[in-house]
């Protein structure tokens, strides 16, 4: 995954393709994978969707375990808390 091109294309299950912002990848060692993390920029709602991925055909796979997705929060609670840290930054300047 290449985090200049902020853009996926998400195939859904009934084939058709919804293109979806990267909000940023990560590496695990210890799961010895990489996780895309992404959301879809018309969905109010704001929903955040994860992946582990194979960066040599950008192949998406589910997160199979639920040591995986405790990681996976971790990483997206501080990621929150930091643009809305910056979001305040922002708002006193």
């Amino acid at each position: 995954m290449d985090n200049e091109n902020r853009e996926i294309l998400i195939t859904k299950e009934d084939g058709s393709e919804v293109k979806m912002e990267i909000l940023f990848t990560i590496e695990s060692p210890e799961f010895n994978k990489k996780y895309v993390l992404y959301t879809d920029p018309f969905n109010e709602e704001g929903d955040v969707y994860c992946s582990s991925y194979d960066e040599n055909t950008l192949q998406l796979y589910e997160v199979e375990t639920e040591e995986e997705w405790e990681f996976i929060e971790a990483i997206l609670e501080e990621w929150n808390l930091e643009e809305n840290q910056n979001e305040e930054d922002e708002e006193e300047i």
